[in-house]
């Protein structure tokens, strides 16, 4: 399904204007890698906007989900957004993560949540859920779950934002 300029334009007005989503601030974190690198939120929010996706190796939505996450980050990534998948295995199942990435050849940054304190400050209670954050620390789209087609208001989302930055940056004086 193709959205039309003007479906496009639809979505962009909602979620400029839906008080829910652009009222959440997202909590800033610092979480580890599977290669032990800090991942710092406010640190990723200077180059441009973060995904955050909550996911686990033995959810099978979210499975189905990385390959359309891939596909964003290599969308979009050298337009400043950054794609992290927040894995949600705990501690027995982090062995299991890199192995996971490797063989699906995922490359965006991961982070492991190991005692889900993230998922619960980000109020996560379903996964996957996929979390939208602008440069401003404000959450400006949320999904939980995933199925065929999710990707498709996310993207719109994700180019409205990296739009809004582009038009926030033109207006700047030297």
């Amino acid at each position: 399904m193709k959205l039309s300029h003007i479906s496009k334009s639809i979505l962009a007005v909602l979620f400029l204007t839906n008080p829910v989503l652009s009222k959440d601030t997202a909590a800033d974190f610092s979480l580890r890698s599977p290669e032990g690198k800090l991942l710092n939120l406010k640190s990723m929010l200077e180059d441009g906007p973060v995904l955050l996706d909550f996911w686990a190796t033995w959810c099978k939505p979210c499975v189905k989900a990385m390959l359309k996450l891939q596909q964003i980050h290599d969308d979009y990534k050298d337009q400043g957004l950054t794609v992290v998948g927040v894995n949600e295995d705990g501690p027995s199942g982090q062995s299991k993560v890199k192995p996971f990435l490797r063989g699906r050849k995922l490359m965006f940054p991961v982070a492991l949540d190991s005692d889900g304190g993230l998922m619960k400050r980000m109020r996560v209670t379903v996964l996957p859920t996929t979390i939208l954050i602008d440069r401003d620390r404000e959450i400006v789209y949320r999904q939980a779950g995933f199925k065929k087609g999710s990707e498709i208001e996310l993207i719109a989302a994700i180019k409205l934002v990296l739009t809004q930055k582009s038009a926030d940056s033109e207006g700047e004086y030297p």
